[in-house]
């Protein structure tokens, strides 16, 4: 299982990346202009491809912060 740290740090590399933001960790979908429903879905699939996981659809309707996305993540770890 991966350290909850180390997500963190990885995720907030994938914001800036995807979206070119730095991210915090109680931030949510739409407190950046360039997080939007779009923004969301490209940042999902690159979660994805990063981690080696998979989101269901019900989740990529469902994840819109950066603490639901953490906390999903670390699901996926353990």
């Amino acid at each position: 299982m991966k350290s909850k740290k180390f997500l963190i740090t990885e995720l907030k590399k994938l914001f800036k990346e995807e979206l070119k933001i730095n991210v915090k960790e109680n931030n949510k979908i739409y407190d950046n202009e360039k997080w939007d429903s779009i923004g969301n879905f490209n940042l999902l699939l690159s979660i994805e491809k990063r981690f080696k996981i998979k989101f269901n659809p019900l989740e990529f309707n469902k994840l819109n912060s950066f603490m639901d996305i953490l906390n999903n993540v670390t699901k996926k770890f353990k």
